[in-house]
């Protein structure tokens, strides 16, 4: 019966952690979507909805430890899957807060006199970071340390544009001094997606050490 209702604490850790990586999603998918048609009320719904995450993150901590707290012994795999779990939902955590930062620059810019519109390339780097996190939690979920390496590549592609749309936007600032503030609305923007991607890729470094038991580094 101890050892059932244990198995049943392991589960519900990883069910709660996919749990918050959908509410994570979901955040930065509108985020994105409030930057592309500069939609305030949805922006603050995000910022709003932002301690919802965090409120997931705590309880998760606070069960992990307990669990490793009170159960012993604990084989092997099961703490490697515990300490995962908490180092994968302090990263979501991390990644709620840049969606909540993208929001927050999508009602401070629309106070601006000068509106900067996000360049093409702000669309491709959003969708990389967004599918990026989605390959994690999915690698994740299958603990597929073949598709957690896959991330690798689309990590660089985003090192590339954040390069370009940095060079970009001061380029603009520099031309027009009114765009001064839009322009530094955007490049937190860019900020956020390229940390989004980065802390991708460390879901995915913990993904193969479940997998694997191996440390190894992928960005």
């Amino acid at each position: 019966m101890i050892r059932e209702r244990y198995a049943r604490q392991i589960a519900s850790l990883r069910d709660d952690l996919l749990r918050m990586g959908s509410m994570v999603e979901s955040a930065l998918l509108r985020s994105i979507h409030a930057l592309e048609t500069w939609d305030t009320v949805a922006a603050g719904q995000i910022i709003n909805d932002d301690a919802k995450i965090d409120e997931v993150w705590r309880s998760l901590e606070e069960r992990t430890i307990h669990l490793l707290a009170t159960q012993q012994p604990i084989v092997a795999s099961d703490l490697r899957l515990c300490t995962v779990v908490t180092a994968i939902a302090g990263e979501l955590e991390r990644i709620g807060d840049y969606a909540n930062s993208i929001a927050r620059r999508v009602r401070s810019a629309t106070r601006r006199p000068s509106l900067v519109p996000p360049p093409p390339q702000i669309h491709e780097m959003a969708n990389l970071s967004l599918q990026m996190l989605n390959t994690s939690l999915e690698a994740f979920l299958r603990q597929d340390a073949e598709l957690a390496h896959s991330l690798t590549a689309s990590d660089e592609r985003v090192d590339a544009l954040e390069d370009q749309l940095r060079a970009a936007l001061i380029a603009a600032a520099k031309a027009d001094p009114q765009l001064f503030e839009g322009a530094i609305d955007m490049l937190d923007v860019v900020h956020a997606l390229e940390r989004t991607a980065d802390r991708a890729t460390n879901i995915g470094e913990r993904v193969i050490y479940l997998s694997t038991s191996m440390i190894e580094r992928i960005n």
